[in-house]
């Protein structure tokens, strides 16, 4: 049986350990500086918002390196992970390993100059239509200007997936219908 919490720290524990137990795919949240440089951060806190107009919804921690380079620019790049990018998340989770997040054989310039990451499973080029703040996190609205898919022959590829703070993988890469 589950047990039923109440006290507002419990529930902030609860909650927590309720949202580790939940799959999500990886992206990289990407932008640039003034001078062109580029800045990421990994992310499971991106979906989708709407087909019409084609929108994007990421929340970013306000302390994020990043965060000011989003405000400043108002463009940034979601790459969806996929499962051969694990080694990749690794420099976008230690700041010891920051000078390894953008080497070129992982990387290449998309539209606006965004940073656009070779063999994501897709990559969503988006310009800010709205920001709210809400506690310690921006939640960005990402108008989506492009879409850049896979080739016919990467198709298959698998994504990455984080639960319990480690990689997960999927039962099956086979797809089906209800």
């Amino acid at each position: 049986m589950m047990a039923l919490t109440g006290a507002p720290e419990t529930v902030k524990e609860s909650f927590r350990a309720s949202m580790r137990i939940t799959a999500a795919s990886v992206s990289l949240i990407t932008t640039t500086d003034g001078e062109g440089a580029y800045h990421g951060m990994a992310v499971t806190s991106a979906v989708s918002l709407s087909m019409d107009p084609p929108s994007m919804l990421v929340a970013v921690n306000r302390s994020a390196s990043i965060h000011p380079f989003i405000v400043d620019n108002r463009r940034f790049c979601l790459n969806l992970m996929g499962d051969t990018h694990f080694n990749l998340l690794e420099s976008f989770s230690r700041t010891d390993l920051r000078d390894r997040r953008f080497l070129p054989e992982h990387w290449l310039e998309g539209p606006g100059g965004m940073p656009v990451l070779r063999g994501a499973l897709a990559s969503q080029v988006c310009s800010v239509a709205d920001a709210h703040h809400y506690d310690t996190h921006t939640i960005f609205v990402g108008m989506v200007e492009h879409v850049l898919l896979p080739t016919p022959s990467e198709e298959r590829l698998v994504p990455l997936v984080w639960m319990n703070g480690c990689r997960a993988s999927l039962a099956s890469s086979q797809q089906s219908k209800p």
